[in-house]
């Protein structure tokens, strides 16, 4: 015996000294990249920033477990990407959350691995169809017109590594559970908007002698103090956080001072932020959801057409007092509007220009891609555009139109898609919102989805529906790392539950 214990203690010393040494070179490992990020913030070297920021994506993606990657993901993207970036002037972190999200193909193909899947032979799923075709045509707009390593690096971002989260819903990997709390996660975060958005009013906004101050009120979304920010990204999430909080109250998951509290909130931190395109949509959501009970409650639905109509006026008024009122939003340009009507019409005109022309109006914006591509029989850039990155510029690198023309070119989403993927990529990505939509419209009728996932169905509908009405006016679809994670999410979500549904289906 005591020789069996006397081979047995060097076996045992022998681990822990391992397991000591791995713990120190861990340890060692951790200073070194933390000490080497230090240096490259401080030289401000944004491509090796970047590939730093790639290895702890990864590093932390082959770790840890798969929900907690998409938990930091939401968190960082929701509230401290854009802080950051508003406060310190760091907007390179926004490419840590989409590091993580492209480093989640790892374990998409991992589980495709283990179910003994042929990767290269199997057929894409008909979830994945338009999806992989909208991803396709911008490959190969990209590849046709020679395009240059910095505009494909920097549109990277926008167009591909954002995907492989949607897989991650789409087949299932983490807990069903995580769908329903993330909602309530996206509630917490509209509550959070407001005292981000009082003090960006009373602190920033008010100090400021732009011809828009209220620009400066962006919440914890992506932007500057000096050039404004993602208010409009900021007030869609909003409104499809009021939407959720609506539709969990009606259907008795989630009780009434709740939802007072995310809607109060929410429409406090719009009325700071001044954006006028979410006021209007906010009566057209809740009546695309409630449609049913307004058809067959005719009394009821017209105190509720009363009400809103009271509520949008309600909204306008408070922003003549709260923006438009103060003389020095127009006292440096007489021809500034200065009302909510005004400013909503030159919106919609055509003829629109800002700035002596260097400003184009949205409408303005689309008709000038008509005139210059398809009017002049360009069939090539009409149909596929000049490849990802070409309206674009970082610090990167420029996109080959930015100096083609005295005004920007990117300011929406469907401006974008048309000069870089053409018709035919436009035409498609609009395809990816609304086939989601339908999706999630049909499966929400479906009695083996659980009720709660059928009432967040029902809420992802009318959201990418809301999304895909508002691809001409702004550009956060493709420029927003919050909205670009609820558009995987929802489409993920519909993906997996019409799998769920039909797998149900053919087993019985």
């Amino acid at each position: 015996m005591e020789v069996k214990a006397s081979l047995i203690r060097p076996s045992i010393n022998s681990d822990r000294n391992t397991k000591t040494l791995s713990n120190v070179l861990l340890f060692i490992s951790v200073i070194f990249l933390a000490v080497v990020s230090g240096v490259l913030a401080a030289f401000g070297n944004v491509i090796l920033l970047i590939a730093l920021l790639a290895v702890y994506g990864l590093f932390f993606v082959l770790t840890a477990p798969l929900s907690w990657t998409v938990w930091l993901i939401f968190w960082v993207a929701f509230l401290i990407t854009g802080p950051i970036a508003y406060f310190l002037r760091f907007s390179q972190l926004q490419w840590f959350t989409v590091l993580m999200s492209a480093a989640l193909i790892l374990p998409v193909l991992f589980y495709l691995l283990r179910n003994k899947a042929n990767i290269l032979t199997a057929k894409i799923p008909h979830d994945f169809f338009w999806p992989a075709a909208f991803l396709l045509l911008v490959i190969f707009s990209t590849v046709i017109d020679q395009p240059k390593i910095s505009e494909v690096v920097n549109a990277s971002r926008y167009y591909l590594l954002f995907w492989p989260l949607m897989l991650v819903f789409m087949l299932g990997l983490i807990r069903q559970e995580i769908q329903l709390q993330l909602w309530k996660a996206l509630m917490i975060v509209a509550v959070l908007q407001l005292p981000m958005s009082i003090y960006q009013y009373l602190f920033v906004a008010k100090k400021n002698m732009r011809l828009s101050p209220w620009d400066a009120v962006i919440g914890t979304f992506e932007g500057s103090i000096e050039g404004g920010g993602s208010s409009a990204a900021m007030a869609i999430m909003l409104l499809i956080a009021i939407l959720t909080a609506v539709a969990l109250w009606h259907g008795r998951k989630l009780q009434g001072k709740w939802m007072i509290m995310v809607i109060v909130t929410s429409l406090g931190t719009i009325a700071l932020a001044e954006v006028k395109a979410a006021v209007i949509l906010l009566p057209i959501i809740i009546g695309f959801y409630y449609r049913k009970q307004l058809l067959h409650r005719p009394i009821e639905s017209i105190v509720v057409m009363i009400g809103t109509i009271l509520l949008v006026g309600g909204i306008f008024t408070a922003y003549e007092k709260l923006h438009y009122g103060n003389p020095s939003t127009h006292s440096f340009n007489p021809n500034q509007a200065t009302s909510t009507y005004d400013r909503i019409m030159r919106a919609l005109d055509p003829e629109a220009e800002a700035s002596g022309g260097s400003e184009l109006g949205r409408v303005n914006l689309l008709v000038s891609w008509w005139n210059l591509n398809v009017m002049k029989g360009d069939i090539q850039h009409s149909l596929f555009g000049y490849g990802m990155g070409a309206t674009s510029t970082t610090r990167i690198g420029m996109g080959e139109l930015v100096n083609r023309f005295p005004y920007q070119i990117n300011t929406s989403t469907s401006i974008i898609l048309l000069w870089e993927t053409g018709i035919l990529g436009h035409f498609v990505f609009l395809i990816v919102l609304l086939s989601g939509a339908q999706v999630s419209r049909q499966i929400a009728r479906n009695e083996m989805v659980p009720e709660v996932n059928r009432i967040l169905l029902r809420v992802a509908a009318i959201s990418l529906l809301l999304l895909a009405i508002t691809l001409p006016y702004k550009n956060f679809h493709l420029y927003s790392n919050p909205i670009q994670f609820l558009i995987m999410f929802m489409l993920g979500q519909a993906a997996y539950w019409a799998r769920f549904v039909k797998n149900t289906a053919s087993n019985k």
